[in-house]
């Protein structure tokens, strides 16, 4: 029996670099952020029920990062599975919570998944793997 040792190769090439982009982590641009007052708050789920609910107490990963206008990123070194779905704020009065008035937010958000501000992905739109992702900040104001 004859041996293919190119696709055997070929085979070997792909799995060390399936493993290579799997070690990466998540690595996430935040753009637009309005101004260096408070911080930007990032949740991350591994979850469809935790992150439809946005339940912060189940979170896979999370950071308080101090803002910065324009865009920051954010690097997550240990998330290396995946899907994640994100869903961010930026905290600007400090305060640990997302203000808002009759159910419209008065602080940035932004998700994964999410182009415009009034989307909410499901996690199925907003997941994510390691390796690089964005998310918008939308404001209200």
């Amino acid at each position: 029996m004859m041996r293919h040792p190119i696709p055997t190769a070929l085979l070997a090439c792909s799995l060390l670099a399936g493993t290579a982009a799997h070690a990466e982590g998540l690595d996430l641009t935040v753009e637009n952020v309005r101004s260096e007052r408070g911080s930007v708050i990032v949740l991350v789920f591994d979850n469809a029920r935790d992150f439809d609910r946005l339940d912060y107490l189940r979170v896979v990963d999370y950071a308080d990062v101090p803002a910065r206008p324009g865009d920051m990123e954010i690097v997550f070194p240990g998330l290396t599975r995946g899907p994640y779905a994100v869903f961010l704020f930026h905290d600007e009065n400090a305060d640990q919570d997302l203000n808002h008035i009759d159910g419209y937010p008065l602080e940035g958000i932004g998700a994964t998944g999410a182009p415009n501000p009034d989307d909410m992905p499901s996690f199925e739109d907003a997941a994510v793997f390691p390796g690089r992702a964005t998310v918008v900040l939308h404001y209200g104001q």
